[in-house]
């Protein structure tokens, strides 16, 4: 079950995938940690520490979607680097301190952006 401030970020993300503002690849961004996915989303479904860097990192991402004064190129440069994060994270597996690292990392770059 997804909190209340993770459950409204995974509605904007829906609604502005469903008004094409985003892709909707980028609006599933969010772990579902009750499906089996690969050994880093596992990882993450097992830490508090790893799901409280992705819960901020998919608010951070929300908010700078959402903010009408952020331009349509600004927007598709951060959908790029989101799918460049998430290959990224991937290739840390289990390592939790990898994740750790490129999660934080990601934080920090997404508030780059503005």
């Amino acid at each position: 079950m997804l909190s209340g401030s993770k459950r409204r970020v995974v509605v904007a993300l829906a609604m502005l995938a469903s008004l094409g503002a985003i892709s909707p690849a980028s609006a599933i961004d969010t772990i579902d940690c009750a499906r089996d996915w690969n050994a880093a989303e596992r990882t993450i479904c097992r830490s508090q520490k790893l799901q409280v860097l992705d819960a901020k990192m998919t608010e951070a991402y929300a908010d700078l979607m959402l903010d009408q004064s952020v331009s349509g190129q600004t927007k598709q440069r951060l959908q790029q680097s989101q799918r460049e994060f998430l290959d990224r994270r991937d290739r840390c597996g289990a390592d939790r301190d990898c994740l750790e690292e490129v999660m934080q990392q990601r934080v920090t770059r997404i508030y780059y952006f503005r």
